[in-house]
């Protein structure tokens, strides 16, 4: 049973705009042929936005993890800057954020503050030391300062 407040991917809209604009950007993440330029933290919500959008929240979670891991490491060789924790939260953010029927744009025009590199979100929710460990890196770890939103829509497993 959802926790209030969360949608279900059911009450979500298939959202695609103009053309297979949607389409498109996803097709481009999963095989790896998006560029590097485009890769914005942005690019990253609109991932876990249309992942949301057509799948469970489970079945979402693990779309978006494994695919950010392998954009990482096959496109910008860097798999180190993954981190298990950063990935999972905002998948909680962002379901916890998302409207039936909201188009793409409507959505990405409302969360200026998850985009703010001044005041990073995460931190309402996690101390900079847990946030940032190695633990957290590797492993979905709880927030320590506040409970993410959607948190029991989903079953985060430890990927090891």
């Amino acid at each position: 049973m959802p926790v209030t407040g969360c949608m279900e991917p059911a009450n979500l809209p298939v959202a695609v705009q103009p053309a297979d604009d949607n389409e498109s950007f996803l097709s481009r993440f999963e095989h790896c042929t998006l560029p590097e330029s485009e890769w914005s933290h942005l690019a990253h919500v609109r991932v876990a936005w249309l992942y949301l959008s057509h799948e469970s929240p489970d079945a979402a979670l693990r779309k978006i993890c494994d695919g950010i891991l392998r954009y990482n490491t096959e496109v910008l060789h860097r798999p180190e800057k993954y981190s298990e924790t950063v990935t999972v939260a905002f998948v909680h953010i962002v379901l916890g954020r998302m409207q039936p029927a909201e188009p793409w744009n409507a959505f990405a025009a409302s969360i200026d503050d998850l985009l703010d590199p001044q005041k990073p979100v995460l931190l309402n929710y996690y101390s900079k030391d847990r946030l940032f460990s190695d633990e957290a890196r590797n492993c979905f770890v709880e927030p320590d300062l506040m409970k993410l939103p959607c948190f029991d829509v989903f079953d985060p497993a430890c990927k090891t």
